[in-house]
């Protein structure tokens, strides 16, 4: 009998041991809800409040000044040393938040075509610093810079289509496993994951999307107006600009991935997507944008060939 009255006993402190445990059991913080809510703030946040970030330079504006700027290249060492702005610093994506660090006045961020540009300037602006882009990078800088040309066409615009878009779909939102729950630190490990995932390949071809269209949660980051007049990709949704929260338009993403975005240029597009995969998604922008699929068709928006090409 003395033997169960223990066994009962010691069966009733464990019990009362697990109690305890399940009592002061700290749940887990969602870290998607905490980053977003820290960077939407109290007006939606930069990505839907970018204004004029993209700045003129070079052949689109011979008066543009660079010296009110610290400019920050991110084209290789080689090419950088070959041909660049005057007194510009040479960074990665990397390096750049050090070289930041010592900057007082704005930053200009520039590239070969403005889109890496693009993605690194949002990357800046959610760790507080005020930079900016070059439009079409050091494209527009010097003639023999140019990538832009050679890469704006028309030959898509037969496969674009003018139907209405269909109503934006619903998912769940990504979780974030970095293993922090302040914002901040939140945020800096999310800024390694954008670089290593833009290092990887965030970028896409127009003619690998339009080819494969069916694969892709695939968002047209325009105005309706301009969805249907200049014409999209068939099966792209339409997607309004400054909409990308939570109470708006971030649920239309697919957290699996598969998620595509563009826009005229891919510049806008770019610096989009940097916010997206900083929160979690796995999104392309495709290639010189609208651009490289109905250059005609635009009549703004567009690489003028200011080199007569």
């Amino acid at each position: 009998m003395k033997s169960n009255k223990w066994i009962i006993l010691v069966l009733g402190i464990a019990l009362l041991g697990l109690t305890g445990c399940e009592d002061t059991k700290v749940e887990k913080v969602n870290e998607f809800d905490v980053l977003v809510e820290y960077l939407e703030g109290s007006d939606g946040g930069y990505v839907n409040n970018m204004g004029s970030w993209i700045l003129a330079s070079g052949a689109l504006n011979a008066e543009f000044d660079y010296s009110a700027y610290t400019v920050f290249d991110l084209r290789s060492s080689e090419d950088f040393a070959s041909l660049g702005v005057e007194g510009a610093v040479n960074v990665t994506l990397s390096t750049m938040f050090d070289e930041a660090d010592n900057v007082t006045g704005p930053i200009l961020v520039t590239c070969y075509s403005g889109q890496t540009a693009s993605f690194a300037h949002t990357l800046l602006r959610l760790k507080g610093h005020d930079a900016y882009v070059m439009k079409f990078g050091m494209s527009a800088y010097d003639v023999s810079l140019d990538k832009w040309t050679s890469n704006c066409s028309d030959q898509y615009a037969g496969d674009l289509v003018t139907t209405a878009s269909e109503a934006l779909p619903t998912f769940d939102y990504p979780v974030l496993n970095t293993g922090f729950e302040n914002a901040d630190e939140i945020l800096d490990a999310r800024i390694d994951a954008a670089i290593t995932a833009w290092g990887e390949g965030l970028l896409i071809a127009a003619g690998d999307v339009i080819t494969d269209a069916s694969s892709y949660n695939m968002m047209n980051y325009w105005s309706n107006e301009d969805y249907i007049g200049h014409g999209h990709i068939d099966g792209a949704y339409q997607l309004s600009p400054s909409t990308l929260t939570l109470s708006e338009n971030l649920s239309s993403f697919d957290p699996s991935g598969s998620n595509v975005f563009y826009c005229y240029t891919g510049q806008t597009a770019a610096a989009s997507i940097a916010y997206l995969t900083v929160i979690g998604y796995d999104v392309k922008s495709i290639k010189f944008g609208f651009n490289n699929m109905n250059w005609s068709e635009l009549p703004g928006h567009k690489w003028s060939k200011p080199f007569g090409f």
